[in-house]
């Protein structure tokens, strides 16, 4: 326990030997994720060196674990987040989008479905509460739950919790608007 509380002082400090015990660790940590974050290798393994940086400065390793293990289980779940966040945001190739033949004929109808999908989502966000607006506005903008709970002071389990049941009321307020009962509509 002492070598490792030394460890992680010396790696704050930045002492060359500690730090790279460290990012060998973090690096062994991540490989089973570079294949899935490919494109973004490098960001990635800087993200995760910021977040093991951050913790133990602010002194959360407890020694429960070993550091490594407390390393490993860091690395995992900001490697899992960035796959997340990854899976999130579909981007398109401006080349392929300029390329294709303008509207297509079947348009005005698509136009008119997104002008009633878009009025109901409206109706929908009017009968819900505020606080879930909110958190929607968050999710929308790619803050990930932690950054959410950190904003919102409330633990980061309890948000989710709070995110179904916003979901859930929004659900109800959906079906209500298109006169659905138990799922079937009248």
């Amino acid at each position: 326990m002492v070598d490792e509380r030394e460890m992680v002082a010396s790696f704050l400090k930045g002492e060359a030997g500690a730090v790279g015990t460290v990012d060998s660790w973090i690096s062994r940590a991540a490989w089973p994720y570079q294949r899935r974050l490919a494109e973004r290798w490098d960001d990635v393994l800087q993200d995760v060196r910021l977040e093991v940086t951050r913790l133990l400065g602010q002194g959360k390793f407890r020694g429960e674990s070993s550091l490594r293990t407390y390393l490993w289980r860091v690395v995992s779940h900001t490697c899992l987040d960035q796959i997340r966040a990854q899976t999130k945001w579909k981007w398109a190739d401006l080349e392929s989008l300029e390329a294709s033949d303008g509207p297509a004929a079947g348009a005005p109808k698509a136009l008119s479905s997104r002008h009633e999908d878009k009025d109901l989502l409206l109706r929908v966000l009017d009968r819900v509460p505020a606080d879930c607006r909110e958190m929607w506005r968050m999710i929308v903008a790619g803050l990930s739950y932690r950054e959410m709970s950190l904003r919102l002071s409330v633990a980061e389990g309890t948000l989710r919790v709070r995110v179904l049941r916003c979901r859930e009321r929004a659900v109800v307020a959906r079906r209500e608007l298109l006169g659905e009962v138990a799922g079937e509509r009248m």
